[in-house]
């Protein structure tokens, strides 16, 4: 059965795989061979590397210090920097008042910059801010997994105690708004 141009004509396929003149590009036995081995050899090579890779890492692990080092946390925020979403970037380099011009880095380039100068309480408090970004900018799915309010309750947060001083100062700026002449009127939604 064929399609396309020669659709409905008989056509003679040879069916001998070894065939010289009806497969001329299929490889010789020995060229399988050499291809098999040269694969063995690579996919032996990429073993070695992972698995010397992954000693090299169990061996760090090993000798990290309980509290990590300022260049253990530059390394870990810079990694994270570097990784972060789209959408983190902008939030994380607002609230670091990182401005970004037309002609310079990137603002990732620029948090890595800052980086540089922090000490490790500084750099500890980034990590954990990296890790609660997400969490930060969404609602709560009410299911137990909020990771925003299981550090709250860990740093011995009043969530509840903050929402009502942030209610009532968002009412207090409305108020003040409402009553400058010419000000539209808006409601909380």
């Amino acid at each position: 059965m064929t399609d396309g141009g020669k659709r409905g004509h008989i056509v003679k396929v040879c069916p001998d795989p070894a065939c010289r003149v009806h497969r001329p590009d299929a490889p010789s036995p020995e060229q399988v061979e050499r291809e098999r081995a040269a694969e063995r050899k690579r996919i032996q090579r990429e073993k070695l590397a992972i698995t010397t890779r992954h000693r090299i890492l169990a061996t760090v692990l090993q000798r990290v210090s309980a509290p990590l080092k300022k260049a253990d946390l530059q390394v870990i925020a810079q990694y994270l920097i570097a990784h972060l979403s789209y959408n983190q970037v902008p939030a994380l380099a607002k609230r670091y008042k990182v401005e970004v011009q037309k002609d310079s880095d990137s603002a990732q380039e620029l948090l890595v910059k800052q980086v540089g100068t922090y000490d490790e309480s500084e750099l500890c408090k980034l990590l954990l801010e990296i890790s609660l970004l997400d969490s930060a900018y969404q609602r709560s799915t009410g299911n137990g997994d909020d990771v925003l309010m299981s550090a709250a309750k860990r740093y011995r947060v009043d969530a509840e105690k903050l929402q009502k001083a942030v209610a009532e100062e968002l009412a207090s700026g409305l108020n003040k708004r409402e009553r400058r002449p010419g000000a539209k009127k808006r409601t909380l939604a």
